[in-house]
């Protein structure tokens, strides 16, 4: 498999300084075979020669749009999905491709971690999505854990077989956020099966914490709670909906009982503190815990905003 030749594609949002940094980085893959194609709205100038620009000719596309773009002009026999604000490890490609000996594995993906030099605030919202809980049962998206098949995952870092990719016509949507999900979806109703493995790294930069990051989770949580009423197959889930009853209860508790609200606040950031106090320092945990409150309550109230909405397309 190591003669399987790669197709890196990047959608490009915003031609800052930073991406060119982290596109210097794909120079020390450990990989024999593979060309770069990132996709741009308009013209970018990029010398080296292992990297195509593909411009749409558009005003603005999304993320979904701009990877289909490039589905239809890459040589490889797999498409190996990563975003714009991020680069992989060196052995990224190596440790994937193994996988696609198996016949079953349609797609893998690993997980995003927080790059050493991103900023202090940056690195507190790495705690946040590292952190029990607030991941939880998605912890895994943003630290190695044991490998597992799983349902549904992020495209920051998502490889999948070409060949599959036509066969359920790309991503196929407009979605602005959560049309990973809807390509998975897609990708799992076909019969073949999604690998998680810890190995297949990429350094995803974060959002700063708060206003920024919390903006993401919003965003995030309108989609999950749009994709648990249009495709319930794998965003209907309990634990997509329990951040909403976190977030009425800390709307409804003070008026009902103000003391066993204060008591419960305590109790979370304690708890949140206690989560990552081996770490990090204690005014960076407490930090921490109030950005994992807050993850939950934007991310619970934007998911009941997702299940009202008629129609979401970006």
């Amino acid at each position: 498999m190591s003669n399987t030749k790669v197709s890196i594609i990047i959608p490009l949002y915003v031609d800052a300084p930073r991406f060119y940094a982290d596109l210097r980085k794909f120079a020390k893959l450990n990989y024999p075979d593979y060309e770069i194609l990132v996709v741009s709205d308009k013209n970018v100038k990029i010398v080296d020669p292992k990297v195509k620009v593909l411009i749409t000719g558009k005003e603005r596309t999304g993320p979904a749009e701009k990877r289909d773009i490039a589905i239809q002009k890459a040589k490889g026999e797999i498409c190996a999905f990563i975003d714009d604000d991020a680069y992989p490890h060196s052995d990224w490609l190596k440790k994937a491709v193994v996988h696609f000996q198996h016949p079953q594995i349609a797609a893998v993906g690993g997980p995003g971690l927080t790059p050493k030099e991103d900023n202090y605030w940056e690195q507190l919202t790495g705690l946040v999505y590292g952190s029990f809980f607030c991941g939880g049962h998605a912890q895994y998206r943003f630290v190695k854990k044991p490998a597992r098949f799983v349902v549904d995952y992020p495209a920051y870092n998502l490889l999948v077989r070409k060949s599959v990719l036509n066969d359920v016509g790309g991503y196929g949507t407009h979605f602005y956020g959560g049309e990973d999900t809807f390509l998975c979806l897609k990708i799992i109703k076909k019969g073949h099966k999604i690998l998680y493995d810890p190995e297949v790294v990429v350094y995803h930069h974060r959002r700063p914490l708060f206003i920024p990051y919390l903006k993401q989770i919003a965003n995030i949580g309108k989609h999950r709670g749009y994709f648990a009423k249009r495709f319930p197959e794998t965003s209907f889930r309990w634990m997509y909906f329990l951040p909403s009853v976190l977030a009425l209860g800390f709307f409804v508790l003070p008026f009902i009982n103000w003391t066993l609200f204060v008591v419960l606040l305590v109790l979370s950031v304690g708890v949140g503190m206690c989560s990552v106090i081996s770490k990090t320092n204690l005014w960076n945990s407490f930090l921490i815990s109030l950005g994992i409150i807050g993850t939950h309550v934007v991310y619970g109230i934007n998911f009941i905003r997702g299940l009202i909405f008629n129609n979401l397309e970006r």
